[in-house]
């Protein structure tokens, strides 16, 4: 029996059981592919229909309450598709009619016998095969649309004529072409006259035809006419079909861009191959082997080989710096596109070698992994590099140097490295400014040369370059008119002035050996020394200033020492004596007695504080501006007043001196703002008093410690209390408190230390908002404007008790450290001592 190998799923539905079991039976005994259920009533036979796979329906006509027809129509919109047969008793044309109308696949009549049954399970295969190969072609047709309508073009089928008509198309025609597949096919368009180019139809039709003689498949490009006139490149491939080959199949797609980008591509290819035979650069093309397969003429003539000897020659037998156990895999290790730099030395036919910069990059050359190497001569980058790196070891020394001789003695050692010429020498102008000396000279100089001259004005071309201060370059003295001797054994020299104290020759003995980088380096070299020679001379000033100050500090000592000792003991002993007195005698007069004796303690502590520590700084090293300034605190600050740290900086600076300095500036803050007669409490609104500067009561001539701004003015506000208001004069001054006001807003604050319930005086100690050094604020009375200059004056003072001495020893602290030291006033109103030019640290 035919049909397929598969199982077949048979739906028996009839009323009768035992007929129905005895069909199923009957059915899997004619072919064992057959499993069949049973059913009994047609809801029955849904329920099945709905939960198992069948094959096909074997349905009786009369059953109870329905008929196998009224059961097909329900099959039937379920699943149109569905192999049923109906397998009744009851044979007549009208029940025949009927299910041929509902669609029925077969039509049978019951009947007894073996044979009988052989005839059914003949007809259900039959039903199920043609079923499942239609199913099959569906499937086909279906999967070969949708292959089609996703090529990028057309697939047809043509009649083998000069016109090609068209008998099948499909895909995208439109786009292709401009026409419908339609019209291609009904002749409405015909291919070989309207859409084919005309130069390419005979080339089309001789290389379709070769290949169809062959029996081989064929493979063309050619371009068309699309229906709005554009030219388009095609690619086809196509075969003949039929024992006569009067038909051909075949596809074909729209390359227009591909072909561009080939045409761009062999465009290209000859304007690079022109410039790499052109190029100035060296040019090669290695395998993934590391072998040379291509090379330009640049590198050939560089390296001293044609280019037959170059091509499979392993790049490491050119470049003794590539490895050739790992350059597989670092070539390997490029992407296509990525380049690479590095350093190369090449070697010459000859055997010897030069620096070379190699820009290295992998390419796609068709389709083939390639390397193009682009390499550049870096001889004189080379020299250049080296020369400057001898300069920079050199400048090491010159700034080392103690004295202008030692300096010119570097100059020609210096010279001979960097211009690779063994012969120079230094002339330094005499102290009367009338003669150019020889001080230093390399050997090869004395040598040849022997005693080197003196230049004087007027006759060499030594004195004419340090008088204009141009560098000269002679690239032959023997044309020179100017040359100082007519039998000099140099040709080539180069004279560099060193400022005012003179010059620096270089001479070799072949004309033209110094070309633009020699004289570039030279003019760094010639730079170089006299800056050397400046800090030379500076280090000369230097040490005799040190030893004018030694020589000043002696004095000082010994002035120390005669008030420490002649003005201090009888000074104790008036001390000691109006103790006794008071002891004896209650007098109002012993009280000022007392006073003045502090007075006269006070005037010795600071003259010796000038005279022993005033010019010395000991050790400067990195201070914690806030932890020195709690600490100062602790020392000169006051109970009743209080001190903010508006800082986390550090500066460098001789710690006990530093100490000195914030120590005179906290307690003369303290001491002046809270006991100026221009303070006093007034009456808030609220009820709560404040201290507040008054400008009736500020002293009229406080400087050293303070008084009130003449700038600032009380008014009278509207609720009735009164407060300090700056002039307009103030808010355009330079001093005014507006211009400190933001870099202290911004600037770190810890909380108060040692606060006092209402504080006479607040002192805030802070960095600079540009990191230029710090300062020490306080909000007390403030120092005018026009008193200012005068507050770091030596025995300056408006306090009655003032020695005098405070700030001047804080502006020598400062001055000592290198340091600048200025008053202005505070964002309050009172004095503010900013400290710059320090070096702050974080």
């Amino acid at each position: 029996m035919s049909g397929t190998p598969t199982a077949i799923r048979v739906l028996h539905v009839d009323d009768d059981r035992d007929l129905g079991g005895l069909v199923a039976a009957a059915l899997e005994r004619e072919d064992d592919r057959f499993d069949v259920l049973t059913a009994t009533s047609p809801a029955e036979a849904l329920d099945l229909l709905a939960d198992e796979r069948i094959d096909c329906v074997v349905s009786d006509y009369d059953m109870p309450g329905t008929t196998g027809i009224e059961f097909l129509e329900t099959v039937r919109e379920r699943d149109p598709d569905l192999p049923f047969i109906l397998y009744t008793g009851k044979g007549s044309e009208e029940v025949a009619s009927g299910a041929i109308s509902a669609g029925v696949t077969d039509y049978l009549q019951k009947g007894a016998g073996s044979d009988h049954y052989a005839l059914l399970a003949n007809r259900i295969d039959n039903a199920v095969s043609a079923a499942r190969s239609r199913s099959a072609l569906e499937e086909r047709n279906r999967r070969l649309e949708t292959l089609i309508s996703n090529l990028p073009g057309v697939v047809y089928r043509c009649r083998n004529e000069a016109e090609w008509p068209m008998e099948f198309v499909a895909g995208e025609c439109t786009k292709l072409t401009g026409y419908s597949a339609a019209e291609l096919e009904r002749g409405a368009v015909v291919w070989g006259e309207e859409v084919l180019h005309p130069e390419d139809r005979d080339r089309l039709w001789e290389t379709v035809q070769s290949a169809l003689d062959a029996g081989d498949p064929f493979e063309v490009t050619y371009r068309i006419l699309t229906a709005d006139g554009e030219v388009r490149w095609m690619w086809e491939r196509g075969r003949a079909i039929g024992d006569d080959a009067d038909r051909i199949e075949g596809f074909i797609t729209d390359v227009t861009e591909r072909h561009e980008r080939e045409r761009r591509l062999e465009a290209t290819s000859a304007r690079l191959e022109a410039l790499v035979e052109n190029s100035p650069d060296m040019i090669d093309v290695l395998d993934p082997g590391g072998t040379i397969v291509d090379a330009n003429q640049r590198l050939c003539d560089a390296l001293g080989y044609d280019e037959q000897a170059l091509r499979g020659t392993p790049i490491w037998e050119i470049d003794e710096r590539v490895d050739p156990d790992h350059v597989s895999a670092y070539l390997d290790g490029l992407a296509v596109g990525e380049a690479r730099k590095f350093d190369g030395r090449y070697r010459r036919s000859d055997g010897s070698t030069f620096p070379v910069e190699v820009h290295l990059v992998r390419i796609d050359l068709r389709g083939e992994d390639r390397y193009l190497a682009i390499s550049r001569d870096i001889t004189e980058r080379k020299r250049r590099e080296d020369a400057l790196s001898a300069l920079t070891e050199a400048t090491r020394r010159f700034m080392d140097a103690p004295d202008r001789q030692t300096v010119a003695d570097h100059a020609v050692e210096t010279a001979a490295a960097v211009l690779d010429e063994a012969i120079s020498g230094v002339w330094f102008v005499d102290d009367g400014g009338g003669a150019l000396r020889p001080v230093a000279a390399t050997d090869a100089a004395r040598a040849l040369i022997g005693e080197l001259p003196t230049y004087t004005g007027g006759e060499s071309l030594t004195w004419e370059a340090y008088r204009s201060g141009e560098v000269t370059v002679c690239e032959d003295l023997r044309t020179e008119p100017d040359r100082y001797n007519p039998e000099t054994p140099l040709e080539s020299e180069i004279i560099l002035p060193l400022g005012e104290y003179g010059v620096l020759a270089v001479g070799a003995t072949e004309p033209s050996c110094f070309d633009e980088v020699d004289v570039w380096l030279a003019r760094i070299l010639a730079n170089t020394v006299s800056a050397a020679l400046d800090r030379a001379a500076r280090e000369q000033e230097s040490r005799e200033h040190r030893r004018e100050l030694e020589r000043q500090n002696e004095r000082l000592d010994e002035f120390a020492g005669i008030v420490s000792h002649d003005l201090r003991n009888p000074l104790q002993v008036a001390t000691a004596r109006a103790e006794f007195l008071a002891e004896e005698v209650d007098s109002e007069h012993l009280t000022a007695v007392q006073r003045a004796h502090d007075r006269m303690e006070a005037l010795i502590d600071d003259l010796l504080t000038l005279g022993r520590e005033g010019g010395t700084v000991l050790d400067v090293e990195p201070v914690d501006l806030g932890s020195l300034a709690r600490t100062c605190w602790e020392t000169a600050g006051r109970p009743d007043a209080s001190l903010v740290v508006a800082t986390d900086d550090g500066v460098r600076a001789d710690r006990r001196r530093l100490q000195q300095l914030l120590e005179n500036l906290i307690g003369n803050a303290v001491e002046h703002g809270s006991t100026s007669p221009g303070s006093h409490a007034r009456q808030d609104a609220d009820g709560t008093s404040s201290v507040e500067p008054s400008v009736a009561d500020a002293p009229e001539d406080a400087t050293e410690h303070g008084s009130t701004s003449p700038r600032s003015q009380a008014h009278e506000d509207a609720d009735g209390t009164s407060s300090v208001e700056p002039s307009v004069a103030d808010e355009q001054s330079s001093s005014s408190p507006a211009s400190h006001a933001q870099r202290d807003a911004d600037a770190p604050e810890d909380a108060v230390e040692h606060d006092a319930t209402n504080p006479t005086v607040t002192v805030r100690v802070g960095t600079l908002e540009d990191r230029s050094g710090f300062f020490v604020a306080d909000d007390g009375p403030g120092i005018p404007a026009e008193k200012r200059q005068k507050a770091f004056e030596s025995g300056y003072s408006t306090a009655a008790d003032g020695a005098g001495f405070g700030l001047s020893i804080v502006e020598q602290i400062a001055h000592t450290h290198g340091w600048s030291i200025a008053v202005t006033e505070s964002e309050t109103g009172g004095a503010r001592f900013e400290i710059t030019d320090v070096d702050v640290t974080d």
